[in-house]
């Protein structure tokens, strides 16, 4: 249940749009350019502002969440792989 209630939070916190959850939203950020190594998170948030990244890092941290940043994913370094239940 806690996936569910960071989902709640930062849904709550960001515009609307900007936490993508289900397999057809996320499967884009299952990876970066090294498409061989695949993990799905358990979000994607897209953050407009300063403001709204130090919200989302503050409701990921609360709830023990790992957070992955991503750029732009096209690098083929496995940098950019999500953890298991983390927050892209």
């Amino acid at each position: 249940m806690a996936c569910m209630s960071v989902i709640h939070e930062l849904s709550r916190t960001l515009p609307k749009g900007n936490v993508l959850t289900g397999e057809e939203n996320t499967r884009p950020f299952e990876c970066d350019g090294l498409s061989v190594y695949r993990q799905k998170p358990l979000a994607v948030v897209l953050p407009q502002s300063v403001e709204q990244i130090k919200q989302v890092l503050k409701i990921c941290k609360a709830h023990n969440t790992p957070v992955v940043t991503r750029g732009a994913g096209t690098g083929l370094s496995g940098g950019a792989m999500p953890l298991e239940e983390s927050v892209v």
